[in-house]
């Protein structure tokens, strides 16, 4: 009985023991969240930003961590869907995450941003929309932060580049009148375009799902247009483009961040992946890219698209944020994520506006593409944004 009660004894110490490690261990382990579409419409965007996220996390743990704490990134997929991506947030709040790497689609953030706020778990995304990260009141969304040029910002660059560089003054828009990262991009540009002296001959819209645009691209044409602007996600930018030139509408396209690679890969003829303007993120020669590049592209065996550095820098942002916020609570992160400034990315040099949660002063890189093939133009900055 003795012999008995003394196992028990010890097995019961040896379980609080062992507990207490388990406990010990949990607590040396931060959990960031990841909310990308990994299966849905535009996978190739959420994949590619996860595997720059994880990356980054990698190298981060294998310097120490954070005070020795392991940063563990937890995904979910939200299928490109607004409910799944609502489900996938709260989720990951009751999972314990401190912050939450946030997807490249409006929409999404645009829903988020009342959950997040009232949550208080910050969301560091690449949602374009200036809406996500600015509330009707003129304020910042407390928990919403991006960490690339805004819509209006982008737009402007383009459209500085459309009237001031190529000199196409005639513009033909189409865009998707159902999706917010479209229109963020299409008002911005329309106004630039027009105070400078442009003109918008046409007009078109769309809506999610459709795949024939060939009647609104002859209506571009037959209105004259000497460019077609194209803020679109990439699955529509690969149908206009070979339904551009099924039409006959052999005029430039200036199009927004999905026409990045791989964008020109998908498209299966390369003759009519041709004359295309776009601004990325960054060049492929500049330095502080290197690392990463090589890194996935030995892991991969292919060239990191621009979304790898997306979320790369937004595992930075968020390890800069604790710093500065004093801990690695969401609370902190939090708080931390306005102090940012002057942070050395793999996209640039990341300040974050306190007034606007977005990124301040970021310029861009202007390629085109011919026949398939991306040629670097050099950074462009509009001489409004010197000012």
């Amino acid at each position: 009985m003795k012999n008995g009660m003394g196992k028990w004894l010890f097995c019961a110490v040896l379980v609080a023991v062992l507990a207490g490690f388990a406990g010990a261990a949990s607590a040396k382990e931060i959990l960031i969240g990841n909310m990308q579409d990994i299966s849905g419409p535009t996978s190739v965007w959420g994949n590619a930003v996860t595997r720059g996220a994880e990356i980054a996390i990698d190298k981060i743990n294998a310097a120490g961590g954070i005070d020795g704490a392991m940063l563990k990134l937890v995904t979910m997929d939200t299928k490109a869907n607004v409910q799944e991506a609502i489900k996938g947030y709260n989720s990951l709040v009751s999972s314990g995450a401190v912050a939450v790497v946030g997807p490249p689609v409006s929409n999404i953030g645009l829903a988020l941003a009342p959950i997040a706020n009232k949550a208080g778990v910050p969301v560091v995304g690449s949602f374009i929309d200036p809406r996500v990260t600015v509330g009707e009141d003129g304020k910042p969304q407390a928990a919403m932060f991006l960490m690339q040029p805004s819509s209006i910002q982008y737009s402007e660059i383009m459209a500085s580049y459309t009237i001031d560089v190529l000199g196409l003054r005639k513009v033909g828009v189409l865009y998707d009148q159902s999706n917010a990262f479209a229109v963020s991009l299409m008002k911005p540009y329309v106004e630039y375009i027009k105070a400078a002296g442009g003109e918008i001959v046409s007009e078109q819209v769309y809506t999610k799902g459709d795949k024939d645009f060939k009647t609104q691209l002859a209506k571009i044409r037959e209105a004259g247009a000497d460019c077609l602007y194209f803020p679109n996600y990439i699955q529509e930018a690969v149908l206009v483009t070979n339904q551009r030139k099924q039409v006959g509408l052999d005029i430039p396209i200036i199009g927004g961040l999905d026409f990045a690679p791989p964008f020109a890969s998908l498209v299966n003829d390369p003759e009519a992946a041709d004359n295309i303007y776009l601004a990325n993120n960054f060049s492929e020669k500049e330095p502080q890219l290197k690392e990463v590049w090589d890194i996935y592209k030995g892991k991969y065996g292919e060239n990191p698209v621009n979304k790898v550095f997306l979320g790369y820098d937004k595992i930075l942002l968020i390890r800069e944020a604790m710093k500065l916020g004093g801990g690695t609570s969401a609370a902190q992160v939090m708080a931390g994520m306005p102090q940012v400034k002057d942070l050395q990315g793999t996209t640039g040099v990341l300040t974050i506006s306190p007034e606007t949660h977005q990124p301040v002063g970021l310029s861009m890189v202007m390629y085109k593409i011919e026949k398939g093939a991306y040629a670097e133009l050099g950074r462009y900055v509009p001489e409004k944004h010197k000012k």
